[in-house]
């Protein structure tokens, strides 16, 4: 979609069961990244004006919306727990997030740019404590 709103499907049916738009007034923006909480009715919704976005999916409502970086948020992440989030951006970092609080508990300068865009994806570890993130200046790195 080109009109900044995260579609909810039905995988049956494929029809739209609710649309939620996620555009601040007055902004231009992209949705680079969309994930789903492992235990709670929450999408994340990495976004291009620097926020990342949480919708209740049982609502249809834009739950909480937070700057979260300097730049573009690329990509966003959660663990298995579903108790960290984990984002990135074209400003170079790599932020370790509380979900419940929505506070940066840990940064990390992780790339350097390539043509002003520096992290393409983060990721959990599915069972071990290890983070990694993909980035334009073509590495991909692991943290302990």
């Amino acid at each position: 979609m080109d009109n900044c709103k995260v579609a909810i499907m039905d995988i049956a049916t494929g029809q739209e069961v609710m649309a939620v738009d996620v555009l601040q007034p007055d902004t231009s923006n992209w949705i680079h990244r969309v994930r789903s909480h492992p235990t709670q009715p929450v999408l994340v919704v990495a976004q291009e004006n620097k926020h990342i976005g949480f919708i209740d999916t049982r609502t249809g409502q834009l739950a909480h919306d937070m700057v979260a970086h300097l730049d573009a948020v690329t990509s966003v992440a959660v663990d298995s727990s579903g108790t960290f989030l984990l984002s990135a951006s074209h400003d170079c970092s790599v932020r370790l997030w509380n979900f419940d609080s929505k506070t940066c508990v840990q940064e990390i300068t992780a790339h350097r740019k390539k043509f002003d865009e520096a992290i393409f994806d983060v990721a959990f570890h599915p069972s071990k404590s290890l983070i990694a993130s993909a980035g334009a200046d073509a590495f991909a790195k692991c943290y302990v």
